[in-house]
């Protein structure tokens, strides 16, 4: 098996360790704790693809186009993460 088979199969797990992770938080802890840990993993997850060869990880598009959507969906995230908490409106 190559490395990048075995590469690949990690990231994958990583992925579900961190979406476990982030359900684990909403749960036991608070959804904005919860929604900050997806933005950072989200970091995260631009500084991998800017850092590893094209061909370890799966790629959208172009590199520059992965790490800048990462980037501004960890801070869209990031920014409305304090609005977890917030009280049901509609009845």
């Amino acid at each position: 098996m190559s490395s990048r088979v075995v590469f690949r199969r990690g990231a994958g797990v990583a992925v579900v360790i961190v979406v476990a992770g982030v359900c684990a938080l909403a749960v036991f802890s608070s959804p904005v704790h919860a929604v900050a840990a997806l933005a950072l993993s989200l970091v995260g997850a631009a500084v991998l693809r800017a850092a590893t060869p094209t061909s370890l990880l799966a790629c959208a598009r172009s590199r520059a186009f992965d790490v800048v959507f990462l980037l501004l969906l960890a801070a869209a995230l990031g920014y409305l993460s304090v609005w977890g908490d917030a009280a049901v409106v509609a009845a």
